[in-house]
């Protein structure tokens, strides 16, 4: 959410945008709800099976969201957050054209976050890391390239901001 946030801001969005992409962030992996402990809490690699149950939860998170009237938006940008410009992300397969900016910055953030934050199986990636991944996607035509090109000249002010959030969110 703060990545998105933050992003949306350094695109041009306005403060009320800015604010919706935070709440988009927030509820992105509201999907995940539907899906069992069993899997969400798995210690090691996911079976095929496993793994088309957890890419579900983008599916739910688009149909939840969805269903409060009048931001269907916000829902297109919290639950294509794993969908990629070439077609080949999930739930719906959508492609350049079908993701408007919202999506793509939802995407760019998310992929951000999972790289730069401590998950239980490893340690968050340093810089160095974290901008050779994210310049790979976009050079493969994955994600954006224009919002990774802004995410990264602008790590310094983005990075701890996010910080700031995920120590407030262990509080």
């Amino acid at each position: 959410a703060a990545a998105a946030f933050m992003l949306s801001k350094l695109f041009g969005f306005t403060e009320t945008e800015s604010s919706l992409m935070e709440v988009a962030g927030n509820l992105h992996d509201i999907g995940k709800l539907m899906i069992p402990n069993s899997i969400l809490e798995k210690p090691g690699p996911l079976t095929m099976e496993e793994m088309a149950v957890m890419k579900s939860h983008t599916y739910y998170s688009y149909h939840i969201i969805n269903t409060i009237g009048g931001i269907r938006n916000l829902a297109e940008w919290a639950a294509y957050h794993h969908e990629k410009l070439d077609g080949s992300g999930y739930p719906f397969r959508c492609n350049k054209d079908d993701l408007n900016t919202g999506a793509r910055i939802m995407a760019v953030a998310d992929v951000f976050t999972a790289l730069s934050e401590d998950r239980p199986y490893r340690k968050g990636m340093s810089i160095p890391e974290v901008t050779n991944i994210m310049k790979q996607l976009s050079r493969n035509g994955l994600v954006d390239s224009r919002l990774v090109d802004l995410l990264l000249e602008n790590y310094d002010v983005v990075l701890p901001c996010i910080n700031e959030k995920r120590r407030e969110a262990k509080e």
